[in-house]
């Protein structure tokens, strides 16, 4: 992987920034590689491609989660956000003398869900970093976190694999239906794996037909709410977009092959005469504002009403059509 081994040339020339960014959309397993980096720093003896024995004293610590340089910050258990008093917690942590005589590392993830008071109070360390500290960042929405923070970091992207690698990883894990599962998570491997249960896809189809019936004049407001009944606005929101996407791909012509719900391609090419462009744009910019207030304490409810009130709006500007 490219960002492991740009960070591994970078800690044997001595130049490996005290804070890295690690950002990339869910499911790309964005915080095992922060763990494993993590267990790198502290192996005692990493092999020549830096990846931790799993075996030193220091590996069996840190993967029994008892390391004494090590803190992970969450959070909360029924909590959308990490509050300042978490971070500050934190910073006495780093202020601490090593316990090993070597390096301290910490794991802030998601820290976009960091409150702004809690943002404010990471700026600091960031600032003023302890001696021989790293700290890694995990974020799937940069824009959710202020450039402050920001910039005292070396931001590390990560992009969804090809679908290839993705199948070949799902299958070496034992996963059936492997195609289904990256269709369902959008080419994200380890979010597929996350849908590898009985009630995803049923709850995906429900989404997908559902909006598809809003569209074409075959549902209703209510039918939706009633068809979405068991569907969480996490996963609503997100396959929502991605069939506003391949809306917008339709409209525009492209073939299948750059369709995230390929198996949907000859009912939205059947639509696409329907549908404007420009109402489609709407539509997604706000329902993908709506998934930046997830972390926020709203009335889920309502939010799930927005996003049935978005996909009437598309449907009557057809009608009008």
């Amino acid at each position: 992987m490219d960002q492991w081994l740009r960070l591994l040339h970078q800690r044997r020339s001595d130049r490996l920034p005290h804070a890295l960014l690690l950002f990339g959309q869910p499911g790309l397993g964005l915080n095992h590689f922060a763990t494993c980096f993590v267990q790198s720093i502290f192996c005692h003896h990493p092999d020549d491609q830096g990846v931790a024995c799993g075996a030193c004293a220091a590996c069996q610590q840190y993967s029994q989660g008892v390391h004494p340089d090590f803190m992970g910050v969450n959070t909360l258990e029924e909590k959308t956000r990490i509050v300042v008093d978490q971070i500050r917690e934190l910073s006495g942590f780093l202020g601490l003398t090593s316990a090993t005589e070597g390096s301290k590392a910490i794991i802030v993830s998601p820290a976009d869900s960091m409150n702004l008071n809690a943002a404010n109070s990471l700026l600091k360390t960031l600032e003023e970093p302890p001696g021989n500290t790293h700290i890694v960042l995990v974020a799937h929405h940069l824009n959710r976190l202020p450039a402050t923070v920001k910039s005292r970091c070396q931001i590390i992207s990560f992009a969804k694999p090809g679908k290839k690698v993705g199948l070949e990883w799902l299958e070496s894990r034992g996963h059936q239906q492997a195609d289904r599962l990256l269709q369902l998570a959008q080419d994200a491997p380890c979010l597929a794996e996350s849908f590898d249960n009985e009630d995803s896809y049923p709850r995906y189809q429900a989404v997908v037909e559902g909006a598809l019936g809003m569209l074409s004049g075959k549902n209703t407001a209510f039918q939706l709410r009633k068809n979405w009944s068991g569907c969480g606005i996490e996963e609503l929101l997100f396959w929502s977009l991605g069939v506003i996407r391949d809306c917008i791909r339709a409209v525009s012509g492209l073939p299948v092959v750059y369709f995230e719900n390929s198996l949907y391609f000859t009912p939205l090419r059947n639509l696409a005469v329907l549908l404007d462009l420009s109402q489609l744009f709407r539509v997604h910019d706000h329902l993908a504002q709506l998934g930046e207030v997830l972390a926020h304490p709203l009335n889920k409810e309502l939010l799930v009403d927005d996003v049935i009130l978005a996909w009437q709006s598309i449907g009557s500007r057809r009608g009008k059509a």
